[in-house]
């Protein structure tokens, strides 16, 4: 009988511990019932006492208690009451939210509606299309985007094109990885051509 007394008051303590989970759980993910339109969004710019919101990857934060955010304008780049996903991928992806631990210590206040894709969901980049060097083509000189290396061009050469342009390969280690992300590389032979400018 006393087992039993022990048991019934432990379930009456564990109920209302149950429920009060229940409360802080329903509490804390409020927010995603609250959604913003871009134009609704506009309105908590932090001007004329209105709180300090900006949208990143579709989730609305606010950014008030924020010291550099207290005019409404960080670093006089970012603006409150916009979506700054482009911004933090683009412009300042260790700078502004540090890996997303700023902004995870910022308070979720709602849903961006008709947020910006995800930096995961963006389209991946075009990918190159694989061919064979032509008999026009054997014993051309060739540079690979890859690792720069030059080389002649022979029957066992793998090449793709991109963009309307051939591109060969020193070795088929070089043409998975171009093929994949061919911007990769465009954007490393842009670099080594201004360099090369820069030091005549």
């Amino acid at each position: 009988m006393r087992i039993l007394t022990v048991l019934a008051i432990a379930a009456l303590l564990a109920g209302p511990a149950t429920a009060g989970e229940k409360k802080k759980t329903a509490a804390k993910d409020a927010w995603k019932s609250k959604t913003f339109t871009s134009e609704e969004l506009k309105i908590y710019n932090g001007k004329n006492g209105m709180p300090v919101y900006a949208a990143v990857d579709g989730i609305v934060y606010d950014l008030s208690r924020s010291k550099y955010w207290k005019s409404g304008r960080h670093m006089k780049m970012h603006d409150a009451g916009s979506d700054l996903s482009s911004d933090i991928k683009e412009k300042a992806p260790k700078g502004i939210h540090k890996g997303g631990k700023i902004l995870e210590k910022m308070p979720k206040v709602g849903v961006l509606l008709d947020a910006a894709p995800m930096a995961s969901q963006a389209p991946a980049p075009s990918a190159a299309q694989p061919r064979r060097p032509g008999q026009d083509e054997l014993g051309k000189e060739a540079v690979c985007p890859v690792t720069g290396d030059k080389f002649k061009v022979n029957d066992e050469t793998l090449s793709a094109e991109y963009k309307g342009k051939v591109y060969y390969f020193c070795c088929p280690a070089c043409d998975k990885p171009f093929r994949e992300n061919p911007e990769k590389y465009m954007e490393k032979k842009e670099e080594a051509t201004q360099a090369k400018a820069k030091a005549i």
